[in-house]
């Protein structure tokens, strides 16, 4: 009698027990798991920021927690990242909700992780997700979610050079300028760089600058900068050397962006300046060369003498110069010999040698008297010229150019 009453509620409890196991799992119904996307939010040099969505279906007449969710990436079939999202919070019944999984990591760590994918412009990659619900029935059952992608990777900007244009050039100098095309080749906007340039002549260092770029640039998308050079010729004359007789010298321009200035995630390249460097001829102008070279005697009277005051224009230039105007007053030993402007004054070949013959005829008795002694002696006479001589270079764009000329020396009369 009394082991029959010490078996009947251990009967009892496996009966409840199997009954309330078939009861919840008529009840319980299973959740419904499905991958809704998988989203770049944000990409940049320094990394990728990404959101995985999981639709949850809850089908249940009351409410079921929150799913815990087991993720790994994997990038080119290799272990990269994993982790896990879970929390308290419960979906209603017969709700359907969005579990936004965030899945963030650097450049630097990917590169340093995958060596390999340094010179590659994308990669692959896939996310293996677990889903699991602390339900009873279904508690060990795992959803299996999977997805593929392709994963850009950052590239370096590039750089082309439009032509050079002349915006300014006189005697003094020339001022160049460059159209410089920043290409963006990633799928994500870039800050416009920062360029550093420098501009040699001859090989020799004459400018170096930066320009600060601003605003960005879009993906795919170039952004134009425009680079100013202003030389002095006096400079590119000494970097030259004194030998130079050319109408123009070669130069240089040599641009570079600094990859840490813009955030480039490989270390390898920073310090990088000659991204680009291109050469170009540039004209070098040199101011005419204006000489005295003597007095030369043409006719000797009673009452006048004739001479010709001999000047002489060198012009080093590729084109010719056309002397505009020529005003001068010359003075022998302190007397006034001659003044006024030349008429129909000549022109000045390319990379020519002018001499200007000026006539001068003297009747003031004084003076003729004092010079006949002078010049059978074979004595020198000190001369001064002063007045200015103006060209119009055979050049587009280039201005009147006026010489203001004080010369002053000694010179034999020739006969």
């Amino acid at each position: 009698m009394k082991s029959r009453i010490f078996f009947l509620p251990l009967a009892l409890a496996a009966a409840f027990a199997l009954w309330s196991c078939q009861s919840i799992g008529s009840v319980v119904q299973e959740p419904s798991v499905s991958l809704a996307s998988v989203d770049i939010a944000g990409i940049t040099f320094t990394g990728v920021d990404m959101i995985v969505n999981v639709d949850v279906e809850n089908p249940n007449r009351f409410p079921i927690p929150m799913p815990n969710i087991n993720w790994e990436l994997f990038v080119n079939e290799a272990p990269f990242l994993q982790g896990n999202v879970s929390n308290d919070q419960s979906i209603e019944r017969q709700q359907t909700v969005t579990v936004a999984l965030p899945v963030s990591f650097t450049f630097e760590g990917l590169y340093r992780t995958f060596a390999s994918l340094v010179e590659l412009r994308e990669a692959a990659y896939n996310i293996s997700l677990g889903v699991t619900f602390p339900l009873p029935v279904i508690a060990d059952r795992v959803f299996n979610l999977d997805f593929s992608g392709v994963l850009p990777l950052p590239q370096f900007p590039t750089m082309s050079l439009g032509q050079m244009n002349i915006s300014r050039i006189d005697f003094s100098g020339i001022e160049l300028a460059w159209g410089i095309n920043v290409e963006n080749p990633n799928s994500f906007p870039i800050p416009f760089p920062s360029l550093n340039w420098n501009y040699e002549v001859n090989g020799v260092p004459l400018l170096q600058s930066s320009f600060a770029g601003a605003g960005h640039i879009a993906a795919g998308a170039a952004g134009v900068a425009l680079i100013s050079v202003s030389v002095a010729y006096a400079d590119v004359l000494r970097a030259v050397g004194a030998g130079f007789n050319a109408g123009e010298v070669m130069s240089s321009l040599s641009l570079g962006i600094d990859p840490q200035e813009i955030g480039f995630p490989l270390p390898a390249l920073n310090g990088v300046q000659g991204i680009l460097s291109v050469a170009e001829a540039i004209p070098v102008l040199r101011m005419p060369e204006i000489s005295f070279q003597g007095i030369t005697r043409r006719a000797l009277g009673l009452n006048n003498l004739q001479f010709d005051l001999i000047w002489e224009v060198m012009n080093r230039n590729s084109f010719a110069l056309d002397i505009n105007e020529f005003n001068y007053a010359f003075t022998v030993n302190n007397s006034l010999w001659v003044q006024g402007r030349m008429e129909d004054p000549p022109r000045v070949a390319a990379n020519g040698r002018t001499v200007i013959p000026l006539n001068v005829v003297i009747e003031a008795p004084a003076i003729v008297q004092t010079l006949v002694p002078i010049m059978s002696a074979g004595s020198n006479v000190n001369y001064n010229a002063v007045g200015n001589m103006s060209f119009l270079p055979d050049l587009p764009g280039l201005s009147e150019l006026n010489i203001p000329l004080d010369i002053r020396g000694s010179s034999r009369i020739r006969l």
